[in-house]
């Protein structure tokens, strides 16, 4: 965590929060001492006091202030030094939903923010105001302050008594609103269907059975929450009141005076109310930590994965030699050999869960086979291993960011209108850049262009980036016939280097192929017939 903070913030965070701890004391000593110089009837102190408190007053409103613009400052460090450390990071590579990904740098994030960064601090507050204000009213006198502080401790603890039914009625409530939910969410979805088998009076019997039971379950909850209020208030009323008795007879005998009674009264309550802002702020806290070792565990990515650096390379062939690869002992490919020269069109083919989509995982490197090998050999012979970034793909679902057409063609890199009109022309994507500009805004996912236009703007970035070997994972399988057909068409009468999965190639095409293989039962053959 230190890493995501200045430590100089900090340190002037802690500073002021120790500060800002001493207003409820400072506030609990002033109202104290309006009784003690009402009691002492002189003029003079009255002027000095009042001035000197109206100052320490504007000093710790000041105080107050700074600490929130320090404590802003520190949340903002925080934000951003995470997120930015997110970005980079082996995060946005593991497994799980986008959705769940999104709620953690937004939802979880912000629990950390509140619940740890902001709580510690609270925290911090409440023990300062616990301290002084517990050896304010011990000073002032040690019996009634454990008096004060026995009754206050049964008043906080008396809301307790309901909790449970509280809590067993609220539930109840959840449950029926979640039955009426499903209810109706199934009436509107299937309204037609019910209408066609003439089955609206039995939904509208279940409906209004639904409907009955959560406005029952909710007024019993209401009326709960009520009873609950109302025994709570009743103790807090007649526990509060009972010490205050008991110091005003100490008054009275002239055994405490008055302004002394006052302090221990208000110092009192909040010692109690400190201990359990504590033990709540200690709650609160601890409910954060799993997130935080969640945080910790975020690596960042390696070096070569974030920079900005072009690759292309200049490769003779590629070779798969008795490669084999698993998850969790089970073998998904064995003894696979493959070799891919320069200018080839290699066609994968067999039945959906081969393991065809692994294989291409395995050429490019992001998977690494548990024996065999696989390499690229250089023109003067040189073998070496593959690197994602030494390839291009196209995929089902196409890569469209929201953003103008340029950004999509350059992901942010400065290219030549030369070389953007190059990757342009090749990819046939001229008639939508002659349409609407390179500076048109696509829509997420691409919601605005044709399923072939996507297509032609993965293609174009491969072009551009000097791409030169193409992966292609069922690319056409979301297009009609014809655009699938011209899109094929151009991939394989160019000088690219093509390692594509398909189903659904037309003959006329699968003769444009250099060879087809077939993956069937975790064995790669070749298909002679090609």
């Amino acid at each position: 965590m230190k890493k995501y903070f200045d430590c100089r913030s900090i340190l002037l965070c802690l500073l002021l929060t120790v500060i800002v701890g001493l207003d409820t004391p400072f506030s609990t000593w002033t109202y104290s001492q309006i009784f003690a110089m009402v009691e002492a009837a002189d003029k003079k102190r009255v002027v000095v006091e009042v001035s000197l408190i109206v100052l320490a007053t504007i000093l710790l409103t000041l105080a107050r202030y700074l600490y929130e613009r320090t404590l802003n400052r520190n949340i903002y460090l925080f934000n951003r030094n995470v997120r930015s450390d997110l970005l980079s990071s082996d995060f946005v590579r593991q497994k799980g939903s986008v959705s769940d990904k999104l709620s953690f740098v937004t939802n979880d994030l912000e629990l950390v923010e509140n619940n740890y960064v902001k709580e510690i601090f609270k925290l911090i507050t409440s023990i300062v105001n616990l301290l002084l204000c517990l050896v304010m009213a011990l000073n002032a006198n040690f019996l009634l302050t454990l008096v004060f502080m026995a009754f206050s401790v049964i008043s906080a603890i008396a809301p307790r008594i309901m909790a449970k039914r509280v809590m067993l009625s609220s539930e109840a409530w959840s449950v029926s609103v979640g039955k009426y939910t499903g209810f109706m969410s199934d009436y509107l979805k299937h309204i037609d269907l019910i209408l066609h088998y003439n089955a609206m009076p039995f939904f509208l019997l279940k409906g209004r059975k639904a409907i009955t039971a959560t406005a029952a379950a909710k007024q019993k909850r209401e009326n709960t929450i009520a009873m609950s209020n109302l025994l709570a208030g009743i103790l807090a009323y007649a526990l509060s009141y009972l010490p205050i008795g008991i110091g005003i007879l100490f008054v009275l005998d002239h055994r405490l005076p008055l302004s002394s009674f006052i302090m221990v009264q208000y110092s009192s309550t909040w010692v109690v109310n400190s201990i359990l802002a504590i033990n709540q702020s200690m709650t609160t806290i601890n409910s954060a930590k799993p997130l935080l070792g969640k945080l910790e565990k975020i690596k960042k990515m390696p070096q070569s994965e974030v920079s900005d650096q072009l690759t292309t390379i200049d490769f003779k062939e590629l070779h798969l030699d008795n490669v084999t690869f698993g998850y969790a002992d089970k073998p998904v490919v064995q003894n696979a050999s493959l070799t891919v020269r320069r200018g080839d069109k290699v066609l994968l083919t067999g039945r959906s869960g081969q393991g065809k989509s692994t294989l291409l995982k395995l050429i490019d490197h992001v998977l690494r086979p548990s024996s065999g090998r696989v390499e690229l050999v250089e023109p003067d012979g040189t073998a070496i291993a593959p690197r994602p970034d030494y390839f291009g793909e196209v995929n089902q679902d196409s890569n469209i960011f929201h953003d103008t057409l340029r950004f999509n063609l350059t992901l942010g890199r400065d290219f030549s209108d030369q070389e953007l009109g190059h990757a342009v022309a090749e990819a046939g994507l001229t008639p939508l850049v002659e349409k609407i500009g390179l500076d048109a805004v696509i829509k997420e996912d691409g919601t605005n262009l044709s399923g072939g236009e996507k297509k032609r703007i993965e293609l174009a970035r491969a072009f551009l980036y000097n791409r030169n070997f193409l992966l292609i994972d069922e690319g056409t399988a979301s297009l009609d016939p014809q655009t699938a057909h011209e899109i094929h068409d151009l991939i394989l009468s160019s000088d690219l280097t093509v390692v594509e999965i398909d189903h659904h190639i037309p003959e006329d095409l699968q003769n444009k192929f250099t060879r087809t293989y077939k993956l069937e039962n975790k064995q790669l053959s070749m298909v002679v017939d090609n």
